[in-house]
């Protein structure tokens, strides 16, 4: 079985470089993984429209998909909110709503149409932006489709689009997301309310120019919003997203602290950051950075998760698998790489059977994902182990003579 220890090890790297790319996610998403199980009802006052009596027919124009984003009282949030269209096992767009909480997805109207990559923890390359890419079911391309919206402190909403198009155009009305009230961390900085005048009109800048992937654009609006407003947490947050998508980690490391500092208890910054020290190999900081997070809000799955690599690495092998275990039980219907750690913990404690398990979950939930090959090899070799295990023990309990 020593073999498998190799191919383990080889696994964990990957997982190191699985979670770092939570580090892409946008404001209003970049916490928890969004649940494909609905935890609240939003309220969906939009217009009802005509459903189609042409099943053959195949939408082929652009499609406009609008909506707005508000809290439970009805007001909209005081930062972007990344909002997933999802229409089977990959997102097809993710971009941000505005300050007014307003969102539309633009499907169809060029190679790349609208989307908002600094809105998602996923690459660029993985979502398709035309409309033709969507699935044509019985004439209505969005259905099967739903809109997924995972802010901290407020219950994950989910929100099927039962609507057939009307020449293109979906409008979904509002979407109202229910505040937790056991969760001490927020998805919106409290800075935000206190912020001039002059520093919010750099920002919201700033949220055009990242709405249309102009990150260099939004760079200097946000320099100069918090030149302005030294504590303005949600702008520091965004500059050192864009820092990192230019590969400048260490003005990163600086804007995610300098986020921090200015509000202990505003969420993105502090994931933004252990994810950082995660790819930095930063383990020990990653682990507190992590545990901080989940101080504010224990059942962010995302953080068990960080946390859990971190341990991982430092040889923490107990406290991995307690914070691994956490994560699993936490929506991670994106972050699959949870069994492909969990794997690993149980291979090196040489528990096979779990480790078996685990990958088979993760081919389950992940069947094309980028450690399958592995995970089927690996797979492979524990069966086969204890296949033979097995047929031993039939032998030798036949070869026993009767009383």
């Amino acid at each position: 079985m020593a073999r498998f220890l190799g191919s383990g090890f080889s696994m964990a790297m990957m997982v190191l470089i699985a979670a770092a790319t939570a580090l892409g996610q946008g404001t209003g998403g970049s916490t928890p993984t969004p649940s494909t199980t609905p935890s609240t009802s939003p309220s969906s006052p939009g217009r009802t429209t005509r459903p189609s009596t042409r099943p053959n027919d195949q939408f082929r124009g652009p499609m406009f998909i609008s909506g707005r984003v508000v809290s439970d009282l009805g007001r909209p949030l005081s930062e972007p909110v990344s909002i997933e269209l999802n229409c089977g096992m990959r997102p097809v767009q993710v971009i941000h709503s505005d300050l007014g909480g307003y969102f539309t997805f633009n499907l169809g109207s060029g190679a790349q149409s609208n989307i908002d990559f600094s809105a998602s923890n996923e690459s660029p390359q993985s979502f398709g932006a035309n409309a033709s890419n969507l699935p044509n079911r019985y004439g209505n391309p969005l259905a099967g489709c739903e809109l997924r919206l995972s802010v901290a402190g407020f219950r994950p909403a989910n929100l099927p689009l039962t609507h057939a198009t009307d020449m293109g155009r979906v409008d979904i009305g509002s979407i109202a997301l229910d505040r937790i009230g056991t969760a001490k961390g927020s998805e919106v900085s409290v800075t935000s309310l206190l912020v001039p005048k002059e520093a919010a009109k750099e920002f919201e800048k700033a949220v055009k120019d990242l709405q249309n992937n102009k990150l260099s654009s939004a760079q200097p609006h946000l320099e100069k919003a918090v030149a302005i407003y030294d504590k303005y947490a949600a702008a520091w947050n965004e500059l050192g997203r864009v820092y990192l998508n230019h590969n400048d980690r260490e003005k990163a490391e600086q804007a995610f602290e300098k986020a921090t500092a200015g509000d202990a208890g505003y969420l993105p910054p502090l994931i933004n950051l252990a994810t950082l020290q995660i790819q930095n190999r930063e383990w020990e900081k990653a682990v507190e950075t992590a545990g901080k997070v989940l101080a504010l809000d224990a059942d962010l799955g995302l953080a068990s998760f960080l946390q859990a690599v971190g341990n991982y690495n430092l040889n923490h092998l107990d406290e991995a698998e307690r914070s691994a275990q956490k994560a699993e039980q936490a929506p991670h219907q994106d972050n699959p790489q949870v069994h492909a750690l969990l794997a690993q913990i149980y291979m090196q404690r040489q528990d096979y059977p779990q480790a078996a398990t685990h990958m088979r979950t993760y081919l389950k939930e992940s069947p094309q994902g980028p450690y399958a090959d592995q995970m089927k090899k690996d797979l492979a070799e524990i069966e086969e182990w204890i296949g033979a295990i097995e047929e031993n023990s039939k032998s030798t309990a036949s070869a026993v003579p009767g009383p």
